[in-house]
């Protein structure tokens, strides 16, 4: 329960927007993002790129490609879930100092 003069707690409510064709999360190519406002977030498959493109000009957000690129240290496997590179993996494709050795 709150207290008299507490601020009113925030209740986030999100609904997908109604799309008249059959799309999966596959379809999706890109997003657009607000930096500080996690709930502007919207997705956008390549039909939609207009309404992406004016979506963030009205919001001031940023148009986000699709699918990101794995973090630092992580692949995705045959199935396309993101793993942990092995150290002997990441070993082999060290980006490290060229050897003068050629």
């Amino acid at each position: 329960m709150s207290e008299p003069g507490d601020a009113p707690a925030q209740h986030v409510v999100q609904k997908p927007r109604r799309r008249t064709d059959q799309v999966t999360v596959a379809d999706f190519t890109m997003l657009v993002r607000v930096d500080g406002k996690p709930a502007a977030v919207r997705v956008f498959t390549d039909a939609e790129a207009d309404d992406a493109a004016a979506y963030a000009a009205e919001i001031g957000g940023e148009i986000v490609q699709l699918p990101l690129d794995p973090p630092a240290g992580y692949t995705t496997d045959s199935r396309g879930h993101l793993v942990p590179v092995s150290p002997s993996e990441a070993a082999s494709t060290d980006d490290g100092p060229a050897s003068d050795t050629d």
